[in-house]
């Protein structure tokens, strides 16, 4: 596979001040072990999450497990919402929340896994239960379309039967005009024009289709197959639709699609097919473009996709270690996102703004499910230099600022070179650390620079030398 550079080989250091690091909201679980707060979910003006409080320090003296949770962003307005589950330990594990004609519900598990509701209140969180005759519905996947959430549940007749509910009426298993009869399974949708999409099966077509992508239109109660991605019988494994620019894009077997809607609309996004570009995960619309994670030459990186033009630029500048960026909130023209630094896997709080790619802090790690409230970011975090486990964070845009100090340009010549030798100048040390390596990502050589030089000793090619001193690399042509 090919891999994305940037054809520099004069840089400037610099070093990022930081204004700003993330704020601790409150230590939930009291200690050193974490509550490891998550499905962090924006409703009425609060943040709705899971977290356990095994000390019990902040949820009356007991041990709930992972329970329900709620959060004005400060220390004193943030509580445990109800012990859904009671019981020394054993939490409800709330998770799929939505929002439905005003009103919040999630999964939660009080001996089954059911569908529940709260207004921020124990007195005000209840059972609804989709499908009472059913123990253990497992409500999951909710996508909410003009006033109806569309949903996957377990039943007798099959696990993930897709079912609709208007937050009023009965539930009711999807039918379907076409296939009188038919079991619809899911296992990932999307609303996309009006329809709903997914990646299912019918029971009728199932023997000679396999799961594919296929659309829903409530209206009509007709299924559509959409395109038979993999052939015969095989299922195709889609997931991450993301809607962007009027086109609905996903992955499907590791790779970038695209579709319109309509057959012949669903092919593979042709840039990501001529870079080479597979791992594709962590699809998110900004500003109507397309970032997603992708894997080049061995290690995932940030990507964004031109819409309009249907260009893909790399955007994490490092090219020999996994990037894993994820879990992204848009604020103003930045998207922050989490992503692994350039010196280990831990994933930090980062932002893009379509071009390039910043760290905004290195103290707080295991960034995790970053969501938008009021324009301050939250999100699941640890703490580097207090020993707390993971907790709930904040971080405020508006204040957090990077400052770059530059130092002199660090230039490399000449480029190309026919013997392989080549000097620095602009650097604070003459005999820094280097790695060298080839297209392929393979290390061929490191060592250190003789008084700012270095003779490579390597056949002609292209190569890519790493400075200890400075993250990016430089591209080297040896003639």
């Amino acid at each position: 596979m090919k891999k994305i550079y940037s054809t520099i080989t004069t840089l400037f250091m610099g070093i990022a001040v930081m204004a700003q690091t993330p704020i601790l909201i409150q230590d939930i679980n009291d200690g050193t072990s974490g509550s490891n707060p998550r499905n962090l979910f924006v409703f009425n003006g609060s943040l709705y999450f899971s977290a356990d409080d095994s000390s019990g320090v902040n949820s009356g003296g007991t041990d709930t497990g992972a329970e329900i949770w709620v959060s004005d962003g400060t220390a004193s307005g943030t509580s445990i919402v109800a012990d859904i589950n009671p019981g020394d330990g054993d939490g409800s594990n709330p998770f799929a929340f939505f929002e439905l004609n005003g009103n919040l519900y999630f999964n939660a598990n009080a001996g089954s896994s059911e569908l529940w509701t709260t207004d921020g209140t124990e007195a005000g969180t209840t059972l609804v239960d989709l499908f009472p005759s059913v123990a253990g519905d497992v409500p999951n996947n909710p996508v909410v379309l003009n006033g109806t959430v569309f949903l996957t549940v377990n039943l007798p007749d099959g696990n993930g039967q897709l079912a609709e509910w208007d937050g009023t009426n009965a539930a009711q298993v999807v039918p379907n005009a076409a296939n009188d009869g038919a079991i619809i399974i899911a296992s990932s949708l999307v609303a996309y024009n009006n329809l709903i999409f997914g990646y299912l099966e019918t029971s009728i077509d199932d023997p000679t289709i396999g799961r594919e992508l296929y659309s829903y239109d409530p209206v009509s109660d007709t299924f559509n197959l959409i395109a038979n991605i993999a052939p015969g019988a095989n299922s195709s494994g889609i997931s991450e639709f993301t809607v962007a620019n009027n086109l609905l894009y996903f992955e499907t077997s590791n790779n970038l699609w695209q579709t319109d809607g309509t057959t012949t609309g669903t092919i593979p996004v042709a840039a990501a097919t001529t870079l080479g570009i597979d791992g594709v995960r962590s699809l998110y619309n900004f500003n109507e473009n397309l970032l997603f994670e992708g894997d080049i030459n061995g290690t995932d990186q940030l990507f964004i996709l031109n819409t309009s033009n249907g260009n893909i630029t790399q955007l994490s500048a490092n090219t020999s270690q996994d990037h894993n960026p994820g879990d992204y909130a848009t604020v103003g023209n930045n998207v922050y996102y989490s992503g692994s630094s350039d010196n280990g896997s831990e994933k930090f709080l980062y932002r893009t703004d379509g071009a390039g790619t910043e760290q905004m802090d290195n103290t707080v790690k295991d960034i995790d499910d970053i969501t938008l409230l009021n324009n301050i970011l939250y999100f699941e975090g640890e703490d580097l230099n207090a020993n707390l486990g993971n907790e709930l964070y904040s971080f405020n845009p508006a204040t957090a600022t990077l400052q770059s100090v530059n130092r002199n340009a660090v230039v490399m010549y000449p480029n190309p070179t026919r013997d392989g030798k080549i000097t620095f100048s602009g650097l604070d040390n003459s005999t820094d650390n280097f790695t060298i390596n080839d297209l392929s990502g393979r290390k061929v050589r490191s060592g250190s620079l003789n008084n700012y030089q270095l003779d490579t000793n390597l056949p002609s090619g292209i190569y890519f030398i790493s400075l200890e001193s400075y993250q990016s690399p430089f591209k080297l042509i040896i003639e």
